[in-house]
């Protein structure tokens, strides 16, 4: 069911970034399905490449091939900042879509763990990678919002933009922790796909307001620009293709020491 209250403009790109020597990273995106996704290889030769590409597979069939099976009611708006994350709080089509989307990482978990199994190589090593993504609920004005790792989704709202997804690091554990001693590596990953047997990704609903603005990226552009100019650069570029492509060149002459993956949507009311 196409949601009537919004329209959705969105665009995506890739680039290797100035030291790295293949790209390990991934996304899809799709309009008429409401969702994209970015994933970050990790493995080098082991095959991060590989892993990000079959977590985008799998993540994007399951979203694509959704059809709501439950009535959808009209959803009051909300431009609260909460996060609903309880099932049982919510009506039967979101509890529906939050269940899919984190079923369709863990079975992107397990198509990558098992290729892993394949070759030999025994459980936490060989190639993994992390994923992030946005997938509009159809018929709501909302949005489920998924990651595990530290590729992030973020949104701008009124100009202000909030990073709505918490890194799976080591790093940011040891911020919670209140960042006594010294700071770990920023790149130590405690959550991926494909390493593991099972895997629990963080899921949660957002509320959708219009002229809101979406932006799923890999680390590689986080790593190099402060929120700041990601901020910035997205309340310049209205168009999110041209956005995208601001703030890949940013991240590059930044230093581009990976990767850089971005996703730009833009929610606009058609009702």
């Amino acid at each position: 069911m196409p949601n009537a209250a919004f329209a959705l403009t969105i665009a995506g790109l890739t680039d290797v970034g100035r030291a790295r020597a293949r790209n390990e990273d991934d996304f899809q995106i799709s309009i008429d399905g409401g969702f994209a996704v970015v994933a970050d290889g990790m493995g080098g030769h082991a095959g991060g490449d590989i892993a990000s590409r079959k977590a985008v597979e799998v993540i994007s069939g399951i979203l694509q091939g959704y059809a709501p099976s439950d009535p959808i009611t009209a959803v009051k708006r909300d431009d609260g900042e909460h996060t609903q994350t309880d099932p049982m709080a919510m009506e039967p089509a979101m509890r529906q879509a939050l269940s899919l989307a984190r079923a369709a990482v863990q079975q992107a978990n397990r198509a990558i763990h098992e290729m892993n199994l394949a070759r030999g190589v025994a459980s936490g090593r060989g190639m993994g990678t992390t994923v992030a993504g946005v997938w509009r609920i159809p018929g709501t004005a909302r949005m489920v919002v998924f990651h595990a790792g530290d590729s992030r989704v973020y949104r701008l709202r009124d100009g202000e933009l909030r990073c709505l997804t918490r890194d799976h690091s080591l790093y940011q554990m040891w911020l919670d922790n209140g960042g006594r001693g010294i700071a770990p590596h920023r790149n130590i990953i405690v959550r991926a796909l494909g390493t593991a047997e099972d895997v629990e990704p963080e899921v949660g609903v957002q509320p959708l307001l219009p002229d809101d603005v979406v932006m799923i990226c890999s680390d590689g552009l986080n790593g190099m620009l402060p929120d700041g100019v990601i901020a910035r650069i997205l309340r310049h570029e209205a168009e999110p293709a041209l956005a995208a492509n601001a703030l890949v060149d940013a991240a590059n002459a930044a230093g581009g020491q990976d990767n850089i993956t971005v996703v730009v949507g833009r929610f606009t009311a058609t009702a």
